[in-house]
């Protein structure tokens, strides 16, 4: 069992390894947590490890950072000396309830089990159903994969708990196109819907052996003084549906067409859907479109409605 609060020590922040995460399974560091500590101090403990001399955290490592940034000499600690299964799966279960885990936390979760417990594969897969994670995740080879992304996904992926099934495609992924989607994050802030569509793309993109070109497109893109989340993906999406851009040319073209007729017409995004918008714009003392006049009913109801303006 955790040593109990009465062991709560004071301890100089310089004696802890603040930057040793191998146990930091938490979501990444929320704002709300540093002006908490700004405003009233570390208040609960946070656990560390004693080996060797050194003092590595096991649980509150959020705190331990924001009491960085808050200039804070000095931390409440319980310090054990050995740390055994029962009380990390206790400290999982209650980040679990707390909501504190993102995708990321619970895979790192499965990675200590195997790593620093040596648990066999049927424990792994018991607290992998009770973090709700998909068993094609849980082979140590993909929780490496994963936990050793750059730290830019890492954090996307866990402050927004994307979806576990979207981890996989990232790991299919090149070097080189994991890199691309690490610029593509960093750039703006990239919605998660889009995200996940970005993901499997990517994949379809390199497939087609087009993955030169969607690597040019995007460092042009990124060239940029400011972007939008839209442009990436607007960009990715024509090249993977190459067609996708020609349709939008003659699309543009008939518009503007029917513009000259005072018609607008509103395509859905990505020619996504079945339907479309066609608005008349209808001015005072202006003769109306000669469609709108073949219908009498409809004439009577727009002129009434002209006639309130």
């Amino acid at each position: 069992m955790i040593c109990p609060k009465s062991n709560v020590v004071l301890i100089q922040l310089d004696a802890i390894q603040c930057d040793n995460n191998y146990f930091k399974i938490s979501k990444p560091l929320p704002k709300e947590l540093v002006r908490s500590v700004l405003q009233y101090g570390i208040i609960e403990p946070v656990l560390l490890l004693k080996q060797n001399g050194q003092h590595m955290p096991i649980y509150g490592h959020n705190r331990l950072i924001a009491a960085g940034e808050a200039h804070l000499n000095n931390v409440p600690a319980m310090i054990i000396n050995e740390f055994n299964l029962e009380d990390f799966l206790q400290i999982v279960r209650v980040k679990l309830y707390n909501n504190a885990l993102g995708t990321i936390g619970k895979l790192k979760s499965l990675y200590v089990l195997y790593d620093y417990f040596n648990a066999d594969k049927k424990l792994v897969m018991a607290i992998a159903r009770e973090l709700s994670l998909p068993s094609s995740l849980i082979e140590l080879k993909n929780i490496r994969s994963i936990i050793g992304l750059p730290q830019v996904i890492i954090q996307y992926i866990d402050s927004r708990s994307i979806s576990p099934k979207f981890i996989m495609p990232i790991l299919r992924l090149s070097q080189s196109s994991i890199n691309l989607l690490e610029k593509m994050i960093s750039a703006c802030q990239l919605r998660v819907n889009y995200f996940n569509s970005i993901v499997v793309m990517i994949e379809d993109i390199c497939r087609m052996g087009k993955d030169k070109l969607l690597d040019d497109s995007i460092a042009l893109l990124l060239t940029k003084e400011s972007i939008t989340d839209d442009n990436i993906y607007d960009c990715i999406y024509s090249i993977r549906y190459p067609e996708y851009k020609e349709y939008m040319n003659r699309i543009d073209d008939i518009k503007k067409k029917l513009y000259d007729y005072d018609i607008k017409v509103e395509v859905p995004a990505y020619l996504e859907g079945d339907s479309n918008n066609v608005v008349f714009e209808i001015k005072k003392n202006k003769p109306l479109h000669p469609l709108l006049k073949k219908d009498q009913d409809v004439l009577g109801l727009i002129e009434s409605i002209m006639g309130l303006l």
